[in-house]
């Protein structure tokens, strides 16, 4: 335990997408590959498809996979644990859609392991950053749309008709459960916190065409066997919030696998983590420095960092605003607080996505 430091910075991975922007390196400042439509980089990641690797103190060049098998709980804390494939337990992304995502959907764990996947299921969640005028999310089905209706719509191409929208810009969120049609119109960049997975079954493509003219792969199948028909989209998310010293937090989702919340800091705010979970802090704006009792690391907006598990706790400093990211005692670091604040149970609720199956129902 040790020979981990408490704060971790990692390269970023970039990755070519159809859709993919200049955003990243416009708004961000990222160093994204010169000449490449750049759609995803990715922070914070231990998956088959990226192993972050540290970009910077003694153990620069280890990959998080490295660690993880050296100190596994020295990274994730007493609480987070493992996913059954034996990788750390979430995935963090910066997206940049100059060009609307594929209409899509993933599969929640009990569907992954069914039907043979690699990786568990995939519920995520999603913050503006930036958005042009008239940016659009889609997320969820039109009310009493059924499995038939929705298929026959995939068939005819109709399927634009049933799919909810609401227009975004910067500081909107959304949380998007497993099981759930979706899709990022253009113009947008965010932020995506996400169950460590890279499934997603393509349902409808705008009639986009590859560069050699021809059609990207689409999952029908999969896809009607594992969207939950009949489960609510409440619209952007409703961030509550809660007073600490020195930062005004909000919580912008929750659930079994992971926490959001929003810091906004104005001076000096301590956290203590108990040492239950790794923190993911994601900076957003202004002039930033995270530190523990062994070292102090710099975060400009588009940076992250890993606090690890066995830190225990960790300071922000300066003016602007943080993301964090954690896997959370949902009664203890989320109902409670917000509940102290004088928000109201449903309202709580509504933070982990449809009220009939959010983990905060109590």
């Amino acid at each position: 335990m040790n020979d981990i430091p408490g704060l971790l910075r990692f390269k970023e991975g970039y990755f070519d997408r159809i859709w993919g922007g200049s955003k990243l390196r416009e708004v961000l400042g990222l160093d994204t590959p010169p000449g490449k439509v750049v759609g995803e980089a990715w922070l914070v990641s231990d998956h088959a498809h990226h192993e972050s690797v540290v970009s910077e103190g003694r153990l620069e060049g280890k990959s998080l996979r490295e660690l993880l098998g050296q100190a596994p709980r020295a990274i994730l804390g007493s609480r987070a644990r493992l996913t059954i494939h034996g990788r750390f337990p979430l995935l963090l992304k910066l997206l940049d859609s100059a060009q609307p995502l594929s209409v899509q959907v993933h599969p929640d764990d009990d569907d992954a392991k069914r039907l043979g996947e690699p990786d568990v299921g995939k519920t995520e969640m999603w913050h503006v950053f930036h958005a042009e005028p008239g940016s659009e999310l889609i997320c969820g089905l039109h009310s009493g749309v059924k499995k038939e209706t929705f298929a026959q719509a995939v068939e005819d191409g109709s399927i634009e008709n049933l799919m909810m929208r609401f227009e975004v810009a910067a500081g909107t969120s959304a949380f998007v459960a497993a099981g759930m049609v979706h899709a990022i119109g253009s113009g947008i960049l965010l932020a995506e916190i996400q169950q460590n997975s890279d499934l997603t079954y393509r349902i409808y493509d705008w009639g986009r065409l590859q560069p050699d003219g021809t059609p990207r792969e689409l999952h029908i199948g999969k896809a009607l066997e594992v969207i939950h028909f009949g489960s609510v989209h409440g619209g952007p998310v409703r961030p509550l919030s809660y007073s600490a010293q020195g930062a005004s937090c909000s919580v912008l989702a929750a659930c079994r696998y992971f926490a959001a919340e929003l810091v906004y800091l104005t001076d000096t705010f301590e956290r203590d983590t108990r040492g239950e979970s790794f923190h993911i802090l994601l900076a957003k704006s202004g002039e930033l420095a995270v530190a523990d009792n062994a070292g102090e690391l710099p975060l400009r907006p588009g940076q992250a960092v890993l606090v690890s598990g066995h830190a225990h706790r960790f300071t922000l400093t300066g003016r602007g605003e943080c993301l964090d990211y954690y896997v959370p005692d949902l009664e203890r670091d989320i109902i409670t607080p917000l509940r102290d604040a004088g928000h109201l149970p449903d309202a709580i609720v509504r933070l982990g996505g449809d009220p009939a199956t959010s983990d905060l129902r109590v």
